[in-house]
């Protein structure tokens, strides 16, 4: 028997419930003070109370708010909506104290049936509507358009993720799902992440602000559903993520040693973004801060203090004074004095804080490919974090290959997209989570990265895709790019290099700037990513994805690699390469050739490549000599003579190899180096 859901009051609906009601208070506040008429609309209303407990359902909790912050000068409408009749029937009894005081217009039925009709009587007036299903059906996305479209309204939306995960591949719900997205983008969908930003960015496309909640099942680590709340409203955004933070907090956020760093990040992403700008207006810094960034209104006034930005009034709007950014960040937070300030009374957690916070740099001579010594950053701290890869030796014997020692940025561990050559298959196969993504420890990670940045001297390129595709969960509330690259902006000395076979690439056409930034994508022939890289975007995609960076201003990078030499493979990397300069020309482009280490071959399941593998390295097994040969001249020869482009680079190439095609090794400018 199904169980009744309002017998008693779960304990995932209290956070929903916390958020509602700290929501509408502020909500019924204003609206009182500034409008004549406002309404509540409950589209899903339950039966009013819980049977057991007799908590308060989301129409009695909000008609208490609205009864309390009522004036003369204004009054508030509810309509409340439920299908179920028995349900109905207990509503309409838990409304009848409240219906002296408060207009209340009851509906049985479905939501969809009465919307149209309801926005009509609202009309122009400011409205909040809370739509909260059992499960998915019945919230049509044309009809979320039709309430955004009308002037002041705003919505809380539950977005049932574990029940449409469920569904998702269902053909008989598939129109449903369709309806309830308003598009069928969530397809596409690899991930958690994905699905739930398709349903945001249908809310962007109408102009609106989006933030939300995540609520897991109260024993397991799986997502139950996702609070969405969506407005036109600058102040409502406002307040929505104050509250939205404040009931997070509750749940997972302990006081951390690290806040101060964050702020100081958040802090230069502020002014490096409107340095020396004149008259921007607040609002318009505060959008940036809301919509870009896991910080608060609180935290931007702070930060624009420390910035030591001055105020200039706006006649236009009182509330809205124009900013002047300094040139220079004279003000800026001075990490040791602040941590001092909240520890002193602590002397070993003092210490214990300022020592985590000064990771030392290690470094070490080493021997260039063109044999020239330097002294490089070997790594930092531990070299959990940053260390050099310096695998490779230097090219002795025809046999070795080529790969000039580059520093790794190991924010996280693993790939989502497990292609069948992957290394990652060997270097992860005593882990129980195999290639499964891991992310690292944040905040040391900023930790270490700032540190190097200060510190630093000689000019590098930090790989953040050695062992992890960089742009893997890119999609998420916590993007890794949102991280790092504010982090490298505050430079102009280092540069950051992302390596992907991802398309999720809406993060990084939104940061700007992005001039430390470079992106380089995996691509192959069609059919091969066909067959082996079958989790991976399609290679059209990834095409489009690059074009888009290289308008954006990016600077790309491609890797042809590995090369493979199934029949026809003339015909289908020369098409690859007209695939690529039809959209435009890479700034670098590094061919490598199928390979696997011993490891790998050993680790992987899908074993029906390896057979190419015909000769040994210093870098495990490869193909045969004269067909690698044959590949890379056909390549080289079609780029330069169609395209006339040069700037090519061979990934773990023999020594031989890099003879043989009369290219200078030692003079490399290959993908992982400036």
């Amino acid at each position: 028997m199904k169980k009744d859901l309002f017998e008693q009051r779960e304990p995932q609906t209290v956070s929903k419930h916390n958020i509602f009601e700290n929501y509408l208070k502020p909500w019924a506040s204003i609206i009182s003070k500034r409008f004549k008429d406002a309404y509540y609309v409950d589209a899903f209303a339950g039966a009013g109370e819980y049977k057991k407990t007799g908590d308060a359902g989301s129409p009695v909790i909000a008609l208490n708010i609205l009864l309390k912050y009522q004036k003369p000068t204004c009054k508030f409408h509810c309509f409340c909506i439920e299908k179920s009749p028995e349900r109905f029937e207990i509503l309409s009894n838990s409304l009848k104290r409240f219906e002296e005081k408060l207009d209340i217009e009851k509906y049985n039925g479905e939501f969809l049936d009465f919307i149209d009709k309801i926005l009509i009587k609202i009309g122009k007036s400011p409205a909040f509507f809370f739509i909260d299903p059992e499960g998915f059906s019945g919230m049509d996305f044309d009809k979320i358009k039709t309430i955004l479209d009308s002037p002041a309204k705003e919505i809380l939306i539950n977005l049932q993720y574990n029940a449409i995960q469920r569904w998702l591949n269902a053909p008989k719900v598939e129109e449903t799902i369709t309806r309830l997205f308003g598009t069928t983008n969530y397809r596409k969908a690899k991930s958690e992440a994905e699905l739930i930003e398709v349903y945001k960015e249908q809310i962007r496309q109408k102009g609106a602000f989006v933030w939300y909640f995540k609520n897991k099942f109260p024993t397991k680590d799986r997502t139950l559903y996702y609070l969405v709340y969506a407005t036109k409203n600058l102040t409502g955004f406002k307040i929505m993520k104050d509250v939205m933070f404040s009931e997070e907090s509750k749940r997972h956020f302990e006081p951390s040693l690290f806040a101060e760093v964050d702020f100081e990040t958040f802090q230069k992403q502020i002014f490096d973004k409107y340095k020396g700008r004149k008259h921007v207006e607040y609002n318009e810094v505060l959008k940036f801060v809301l919509q870009e960034t896991d910080c608060l209104a609180k935290d931007l006034n702070t930060a624009l203090k420390k910035i030591g930005v001055t105020e200039v009034k706006n006649p236009a709007q009182k509330l809205n004074p124009y900013l002047n950014f300094p040139n220079h960040n004279s003000n800026s937070i001075l990490l040791r004095e602040t941590v001092m300030h909240r520890y002193k009374a602590v002397p070993a957690l003092l210490e214990t804080a300022l020592m985590v916070r000064k990771p030392k740099i290690n470094y070490k001579e080493y021997r260039n490919i063109d044999g020239r010594k330097r002294i490089l950053v070997s790594q930092v701290s531990d070299g959990s974090i940053i260390k050099r890869f310096d695998k490779t030796p230097l090219p002795q014997k025809a046999t070795d290959v080529v790969c000039p020692h580059f520093l790794e940025l190991k924010w996280a561990y693993g790939c989502p997209f497990d292609c069948s050559w992957c290394y990652l298959k060997g270097t992860f196969r005593f882990r129980p989570e195999g290639i499964k993504p891991v992310y690292k420890n944040l905040e040391k990670i900023k930790l270490h990265v700032q540190a190097f940045l200060k510190e630093a001297e000689e000019p590098e390129i930090l790989n953040t895709g050695e062992i992890a595709d960089s742009l893997m969960k890119e999609n998420g509330t916590r993007a890794f790019s949102r991280i790092i690259i504010p982090l490298f902006e505050v430079q102009d000395k280092h540069k950051v290099l992302f390596v992907t076979k991802s398309n999720n690439i809406r993060n990084l056409l939104e940061i700007h700037p992005h001039e430390q930034v470079i992106v380089s994508f995996s691509l192959n022939a069609l059919p091969i990513a066909a067959a082996w890289e079958k989790k991976a975007p399609n290679v059209l995609n990834r095409i489009r994805a690059v074009e888009e960076l290289n308008k954006a201003g990016y600077e790309v990078r491609i890797r042809i690699d590995p090369m493979v030499p199934v029949d026809n493979w003339e015909i289908l990397y020369r098409e690859l390469i007209d695939m690529i300069f039809a959209k435009l020309r890479p700034e670098r482009i590094t061919l490598g050739s199928l390979r696997g280490l011993q490891s790998t071959i050993n680790g992987t399941k899908d074993t029906s490549w390896v057979h190419y593998l015909k000769e040994t390295s210093n870098w495990g097994k490869k193909i045969d000599f004269t067909i690698r040969l044959k590949m890379y001249l056909s390549i080289i020869t079609y780029l330069k003579k169609k395209y006339r482009y040069d700037k090519i680079a061979l990934c773990k190439e023999t020594k031989a190899m890099w003879q043989k095609l009369g290219m200078d090794y030692k003079s490399i400018k290959c993908n992982c180096i400036f």
